[in-house]
């Protein structure tokens, strides 16, 4: 069943990051090495057991007022620090959120675009780290 993104918002923790209208997650991805041998025609493969968790991305409107939400996820990357609390809701019961043991890492902030007629905007990227994304709800 396909869904509407009219229910999504990102939060940090128990706060609505404003004015946020698209957020993406790249998902997860096995890693490979390859067995390719001298005479093979086609190349072969076998899991490495180690998977990529993967990306967050999420941009929106700029609000430079919105101290608890966009200057917060700015912060954790300037200072470097994880969060396990950022969660990207598809509808009101339902959310992604890094899966125990994981952390995310906020590499991206404050990506601001300030067109002379228009409304500003503003993306953040982040990496998931030791666990995967999960779906509650």
């Amino acid at each position: 069943m396909a869904i509407n993104g009219s229910g999504g918002k990102v939060m940090l923790g128990s706060v609505v990051v404003a004015d946020i209208k698209e957020w993406s997650i790249s998902g997860f991805e096995m890693g490979t090495l390859e067995t390719t041998a001298f005479g093979d025609t086609i190349r072969k493969y076998i899991p490495d057991d180690t998977g990529e968790p993967g990306t967050i991305s999420f941009t929106g409107n700029y609000d430079p007022t919105d101290t608890d939400g966009q200057d917060a996820i700015a912060t954790l990357c300037k200072d470097g620090t994880t969060t396990d609390t950022l969660y990207l809701y598809v509808s009101a019961s339902k959310f992604w959120r890094v899966s125990s043991g994981g952390e995310i890492i906020v590499t991206k902030a404050h990506a601001v675009t300030l067109p002379r007629n228009g409304l500003g905007t503003i993306s953040f990227e982040a990496k998931v780290s030791g666990a995967w994304m999960e779906l509650v709800g």
